[in-house]
């Protein structure tokens, strides 16, 4: 007997016995069907994923199993066919509605690749760190989801590589009328037949109401509940379906945003665990990286890409919040501080995160760098794994040395000679920075005391994820200073 009969066998005498093998309310994702053994006799109920190579690959508490086809009866397979085809019929139309392949047959999206599923969703990658990994699209005006368009369309990867969250931002006031986002054309293509609309308000009350209309008539009606935590908690609308909350969120002057989740998670209104300082202590500093040539950086921060719109100071905010394990968007910590003229009011960005922090028992420190980036500051925080937020002027000579220093570096062996050279060309250089110009924010990730020089990570992508400029040329570019979030 082959070791598959074996594993089916046993599972069928289990049954007999009266344990539960059936699959869990929690793990159903479609119809259960029962097969049966086709020498024994005896049946299972089980969930059908996929039928491949003359196996069948069935859902079963715990965890997923491969029967060999063979070893079932006939009709226990015509029943299994059907109920793929069933499904299939049911995940195109959830996909024809929404607009998008969001869904396929292999069970929940919790179960699935993040990079697997947003290649689906043709949402290029953003971040891939090991703790976790995000996808970002910002869509074009004729873009649909729903029924509606999202500016912003965001998937959140787990430890595991699994999908964890979908974060789509709709109306918004960063967005309405601004002079570098679309604007209100985007209705214009979405609703041909109706008047786009004037104001903010009536561009989220268009969104909300197409969203609920849409859910709703492939669903059924909403559940009213709280979401979020302390400041950020909200009434919502929320519709389950097949394992997942859709969760709509709308606040007046504000913005619509759906977020996506399992339903777990949206029983407990999304209200994440923390994790406590001496285990956050330990994670961190595992981060930190050092070089034979004196370098010390910080590795997996994971990467915001702050999009057409110049977000920097929310991106750079989500990049420090994830990377401490408190969950954030930038684009709705955005819209928290940002006026619909573009721009970001730092301060209040940072009171509003100082708040979500505090909910995490975390604290957000001011730091007066203009005053105090020297080595023995930037070693204090990044040989404990804690990045700096760095506020600074991002001018264009600034970024021609950057980027020209950070490209000549890697053919670099002699460090003593490279420190004499970049350190006689901060010299010449500090005087000509001296421009009050492009205000940002980015992030100080690592030092090297050798050389004096300062690791820069900025938003805006993969190629700027690190940068190295000397102290010197940091100090005359930096602004009012910065901030950490410690324990």
């Amino acid at each position: 007997m082959n070791h598959s009969l074996n594993k089916l066998q046993k599972t069928l005498y289990k049954l007999s016995l009266g344990l539960l093998l059936a699959i869990s309310t929690n793990n159903a994702n479609g119809e259960m069907i029962e097969i049966t053994h086709k020498g024994l006799g005896k049946s299972i109920s089980v969930e059908v994923l996929a039928i491949k190579d003359g196996s069948m690959q069935v859902m079963l508490k715990g965890g997923t199993c491969e029967i060999p086809m063979h070893l079932l009866t006939s009709e226990s397979i015509d029943k299994a066919k059907a109920s793929l085809k069933a499904k299939a019929d049911v995940i195109g139309e959830m996909n024809r509605v929404i607009g998008q392949p969001l869904f396929n047959s292999n069970g929940t999206l919790w179960e699935q690749s993040a990079a697997v599923t947003a290649k689906r969703l043709r949402w290029p990658v953003e971040s891939s760190a090991p703790a976790t990994s995000s996808y970002r699209t910002y869509t074009r005006p004729n873009y649909s989801f729903l029924g509606a368009h999202p500016y912003c369309a965001t998937l959140y990867g787990a430890t595991d590589g699994k999908v964890e969250l979908f974060s789509l931002v709709f109306a918004n006031k960063g967005d309405f009328g601004s002079r570098r986002g679309m604007g209100e054309d985007h209705f214009k293509k979405m609703h041909p037949d109706s008047k786009p609309p004037t104001s903010l308000d009536e561009a989220i009350d268009l969104d909300t109401e197409t969203l609920t209309k849409t859910l709703t008539g492939q669903i059924g009606e909403p559940i009213k509940q709280y979401y979020g935590e302390k400041e950020d908690r909200r009434k919502v609308l929320r519709w389950d379906w097949e394992g997942h909350a859709f969760i709509l969120s709308q606040r007046d002057k504000e913005y619509v945003s759906l977020l996506i989740t399992p339903v777990s998670v949206a029983d407990a209104e999304g209200k994440v665990d923390r994790v406590n300082d001496s285990d956050m202590k330990v994670i961190i500093a595992k981060n930190v990286r050092r070089k034979e040539n004196g370098d010390v950086l910080i590795d997996n921060i994971p990467m915001v890409n702050q999009g057409p719109k110049g977000y920097c100071a929310p991106a750079t905010a989500e990049r420090a919040m994830r990377y401490m394990s408190i969950p954030a968007d930038m684009y709705l910590l955005a819209v928290a501080a940002t006026s619909a003229e573009g721009g970001t009011n730092t301060n209040r960005l940072m009171e509003s995160c100082k708040r979500i922090v505090r909910s995490k028992a975390r604290k957000i420190r001011d730091l007066e760098l203009q005053k105090d980036l020297d080595m023995k500051t930037l070693k204090k925080y990044i040989d404990k794994g804690v990045p700096i937020l760095w506020q600074m002027k991002s001018l264009s000579r600034y970024n021609q040395l950057a980027n020209k220093r950070t490209k000549d570096r890697r053919k670099i062996t002699d460090f003593t000679a490279w420190a004499e050279l970049i350190s006689a060309e901060s010299k010449k250089e500090t005087p000509l920075l001296r421009e009050v110009a492009n205000h940002h924010i980015c992030m100080i990730i690592g030092y090297n005391e050798k050389t004096n020089e300062v690791a820069v990570s900025d938003s805006w992508g993969a190629k700027y994820a690190l940068r190295w400029v000397h102290i010197d040329i940091a100090r005359a570019v930096t602004l009012r200073g910065g901030f950490v979030i410690d324990f």
